[in-house]
């Protein structure tokens, strides 16, 4: 039977970055699950065409290119007709985390990028152990300096802490141990972006990991910890996806559905989303208020519903004061979700990118162009289709309030872009 437009809408917008009209009504067609499946099939995953400073990069052009990529990705995202790999590149990039800030090598961070996207919904086995010898992860995490005459921790105890299991599921004795099994793991040179093995600096002693004494080696911790610990692995990884796709502190159900989904299908990630979206908790009304749009799938909502262009609009002027710098996470952890957005300096960042795109749409002609000859509710209307929104009624009344005292003005002229404006600072704009 055909499937509630509201569920529909809801999880487009949480699959991807939107809920265009044309997308909910062909999906509204189907039954629930078939939708699910729908967006779950990435076989029209677009090939990338990467712009070319990003991977000829110098110093010398290190921030030209820097924009170049946060262009690219955030007009992907926006015109993709797969956005659910988008979206889950964008979780891989906010949990297997790297920075620009301390890595500053663009093709590593596009190499390292191109791998989340490859297997954004594919094998997490394999996505773990290539992310491990990536060198912008290499960089990021110390594990490039990290030899037997000086053993490194940092990326052991990320490993365990924040990558796989979470914090009180190893002992510092596993760490010791699984930062002398990736000694020997680095790149050619410290600014060229490819994996070397060193067999010398590698330590070769025997090492207690988890109870196993044996001479470990990196890629075998991994092993270990997919194998043995799987289930915590899997919960660990599922209580974050639900929290990035549904409501943040779930209860233990929905999260033990997904690790169930995730851990029986060998750790396929399109196995655990499958699960996730078709769980009546992401259907209910705590997960459909639940979450609040991070900035960029602020900034992407905002170019898909517009057509407008990275390159038109800047957000990288504003995405950093708002909080979200692509490539740029404050730290290992990655962002914080949710109440992370929603602080002073972060929604005057919002603000101002939402003015500076209401002007930039005001200077197109064919941009809402018969707006005058709309009646105020029309003119409403219209921007609740043009941005995917359901004003509530508050919402609403403030923008027809508005609407109507411009109108008795001497500014007429400015209504389009103010418009605009409004619309993408309503809660139900900010609200994912």
């Amino acid at each position: 039977m055909p499937s509630n437009p509201d569920d529909i809408a809801h999880l487009l917008r949480r699959s991807g970055f939107a809920a265009p009209a044309d997308q909910v009504a062909l999906l509204a067609a189907l039954d629930y699950p078939a939708a699910v499946e729908r967006v779950l099939d990435t076989s029209a995953n677009p090939a990338e065409r990467l712009p070319a400073n990003t991977l000829t990069w110098t110093p010398s052009n290190a921030y030209q290119s820097y924009v170049s990529l946060v262009h690219w990705w955030l007009d992907r995202c926006a015109t993709t007709p797969t956005p659910l790999v988008e979206k889950m590149t964008l979780f891989w990039h906010g949990h297997f985390t790297s920075s620009y800030s301390k890595v500053f090598h663009i093709p590593a961070l596009v190499a390292q990028h191109r791998l989340y996207r490859s297997l954004a919904v594919g094998d997490f086995s394999t996505l773990a152990q290539r992310m491990a010898i990536e060198p912008a992860m290499l960089w990021y995490l110390d594990n490039a300096d990290n030899t037997a005459a000086s053993p490194n921790q940092n990326f052991a105890r990320e490993l365990m802490e924040l990558f796989l299991l979470g914090v009180g599921n190893y002992s510092e004795d596993d760490v010791v141990s699984a930062a002398r099994a990736w000694t020997g793991y680095g790149t050619q040179a410290w600014n060229v972006a490819t994996f070397v093995y060193r067999p010398t600096r590698h330590d070769t002693g025997a090492k207690t990991f988890f109870g196993t004494t044996r001479n470990w080696n990196g890629p075998e911790v991994i092993d270990h910890l997919l194998t043995a610990k799987r289930s915590l692995v899997a919960s660990f990884i599922a209580r974050k996806l639900w929290a990035f796709f549904a409501y943040p502190n779930p209860g233990p159900a929905p999260v033990d559905a997904v690790a169930r989904a995730f851990a029986d299908s060998n750790l396929d990630i399109r196995a655990a989303l499958r699960t996730l979206f078709n769980r009546p908790e992401f259907l209910s009304a705590e997960a459909k208020r639940g979450l609040v749009r991070s900035p960029i799938e602020y900034v992407v909502a905002t170019l898909r519903h517009t057509g407008m262009r990275a390159a038109e609009v800047h957000p990288e002027w504003w995405l950093e004061a708002m909080g979200q710098a692509p490539f740029d996470p404050p730290n290992v952890s990655g962002w914080r979700p949710n109440g992370y957005w929603i602080n002073t300096s972060a929604l005057t960042g919002r603000s101002q990118f939402a003015s500076y795109t209401g002007w930039r749409l005001s200077l197109q002609d064919s941009w809402w162009s018969d707006l005058n000859t709309r009646t105020v509710d029309e003119a409403i209307d219209l921007g609740e289709r043009t941005f995917g929104l359901v004003l509530s009624p508050p919402s609403r009344a403030a923008l027809v309030n508005w609407l109507t005292r411009q109108r008795s003005s001497k500014e007429r002229w400015a209504e389009r872009r103010h418009l605009s404006t409004l619309l993408l600072v309503t809660p139900e704009m900010n609200m994912a």
